[in-house]
Order: structure tokens, then C-alpha cells, then sequence
């Protein structure tokens, strides 16, 4: 599906991109990424492709806000039944809650579903139009470190199965790994888009690069340069570095160094015998070590 959609208020936005499966679109808070969905969902004016000048209720779309949204005092299944119509609507609802896995949620009250949970629901109510288009937005926002990934994953499994595409909002890159399809936004335009491999391999800017977490960007004899702090690994002869900071960061260690310039160093395992203060020397290896555009 291909999206070429112009927003002037509250953020101005030109944004054309294609939306491919699962699709992350990655940005920065205050972006506008919320803005481009709300858009594409008819909720503001904006003039573009596709359904562009169609009433919100006319487009083929289901729509999951930023924390579920859930109306607090319904059940799930009146939740998901709500945009149904037609005697059968509850019938129709609690059939889709069976096929989703999530049956016995059906009676339970809205505000008392865990962050988990209310994700399902919503999910839910967003596939009962059918829709041709899902947007979410920051499907993980409400959701703790210890549900994010099952949660995300049985998203991402449940809207595969209907080959449905959809279009996740999102400022977080360990969420648009998980996607089939990346889109990048900043500076009120599409920057970068492709699939996660490509795209986290090869930023095409420093705004791509700051968007997906590299930690180590400069400049050097006028271009840019960038690379991850696990690419980094220690020699014996390699660039001269004072270690500023050593910190324990999971299961390997954080190195903050000046070489002269402020390098971070992400190692499995470090050596015991390192101190503050200390000369190091960094191996950046050439091949990851990624050339941008300012």
C-alpha cells in the first residue's frame, strides 16, 4: 500500500512511504507521528493517498490508540462489539475473541484488564470492521518490560495471519526490529524506509542514525560517520582511548572513553584489570563503521 499524505496543522508533515506487512513507523516524540495516523484515519485534515477527503467512518480502517482506549466502563466484549452493527453483533464480537485466543477476557470489565490484555481487546476491536489498513499507535507504550515482547508478538502473529496491513507508530527501534517493513520520520518527512536489516545496516543520515540508537556519531574532514557501541572491540594497537567511566550493563560492561572525542564501548566481558583513567586501544572495524549524510 502506498501512502503520499500532506498535513499543515498541528505538525506539518509530507509523508510518502509504501506500507508493507507489519510496517514500524519510527520517530522521535512530537514528530507527528500520532498526527500521520490520525490523519490516515480521517480524524484530521489532510489531503493525499489513499482516502484522502473520505468521512473517518467511511474509511476501510481499524484503528488501535496509544493505551488501548479501552471505554472503561464495558466489558471486552462490549468493547469489541462496539463499531459492529446488527442483532448478531455480540455473537459476531465473542466469535472473534474465541479466534483470537482471548475467549475468556469476554465478561471481564475494561478497566480491570491488565496492560496486556487491554492490547488484545483493542486489537480485537480494531479487527471487527474488517478493516483493509490497522493503525496502532505505540502498541508498547503501556505495556512493562516483562509482557512487551509476548504481547508485541502475539500482535504481530495475530494481524500476519490475516494478511492485514499495518502501520505501528513507534519510538522505539527494539519495537520496528520486529517489523517487516521500516519507515523512518523526522524533520516532518519520511528520511528512510526499508526493511530492519537494511535499514539499521545502513542509516542514510545522522537524524536515521540518532533514531536508531547508534550511540557513537561524528564528523571527520566534513563527513559523517557512525557506528554501534557493540561494534567496537579492544586491540592492541589500535585507536589510543582514556577509559572516563566503566559501568555494568546487564551481562557486559559500558565503557565511556575519550579517543579524543566521547566514544562508547558495549563489551560482553571486560577484562578485570581495566581502571578509569586507563589508555585502552579501540578496533572499529571498517566494515561497520557507517558513512552518512549530515
Amino acid at each position: 500500500m502506498k501512502v503520499d499524505y500532506r498535513v499543515a496543522k498541528p505538525i506539518e508533515l509530507a509523508a510518502r512511504f509504501e506500507i508493507r506487512g507489519f510496517t514500524a513507523l519510527l520517530g522521535r516524540s512530537g514528530a507527528g507521528k500520532t498526527t500521520l495516523l490520525k490523519a490516515l484515519a480521517g480524524l484530521l485534515p489532510a489531503v493525499g493517498e489513499p482516502w484522502a477527503g473520505l468521512a473517518p467512518e467511511a474509511r476501510p480502517i481499524g484503528y488501535m490508540p496509544q493505551g488501548a482506549a479501552l471505554f472503561p466502563h464495558l466489558t471486552a466484549l462490549q468493547n469489541v462489539a462496539y463499531p459492529l452493527r446488527g442483532k448478531d453483533r455480540l455473537m459476531q464480537a465473542r466469535a472473534l475473541l474465541e479466534e483470537l485466543g482471548i475467549g475468556p477476557l469476554a465478561a471481564r470489565g475494561a478497566a480491570g484488564l491488565s496492560g496486556g490484555e487491554a492490547q488484545r481487546v483493542a486489537l480485537a476491536r480494531a479487527l471487527a470492521r474488517h478493516p483493509s489498513l490497522l493503525l496502532l499507535d505505540e502498541p508498547s507504550a503501556a505495556l512493562d518490560s516483562f509482557t512487551r515482547d509476548a504481547v508485541l508478538a502475539w500482535l504481530i502473529e495475530a494481524i500476519g495471519k490475516r494478511q492485514i496491513p499495518a502501520l505501528a507508530a513507534t519510538h522505539d527501534p527494539a519495537v520496528a526490529g520486529l517489523a517487516d517493513w521500516m519507515v523512518l520520520l523526522a524533520g516532518g518527512a519520511i528520511i528512510q524506509q526499508g526493511t530492519p536489516g537494511q535499514v539499521f545496516d545502513h542509516p542514510v543520515s545522522v537524524a536515521a542514525a540518532e533514531l536508531l540508537g547508534y550511540q557513537n556519531i561524528w564528523e571527520e574532514a566534513g563527513a559523517w560517520y557512525a557506528i554501534r557501541a557493540e561494534d567496537i572491540g579492544l586491540s592492541e594497537a589500535g585507536l589510543p582511548a582514556i577509559i572516563l567511566a566503566i559501568r555494568e550493563q546487564g551481562a557486559g560492561w559500558r565503557l565511556e572513553c575519550a579517543a579524543p572525542r566521547r566514544v562508547t564501548v558495549f563489551l560482553q566481558a571486560a577484562p578485570a584489570a581495566l581502571t578509569v583513567g586507563e589508555t585502552i586501544h579501540l578496533d572499529l572495524p571498517a566494515a561497520k563503521v557507517k558513512p552518512l549524510r549530515a
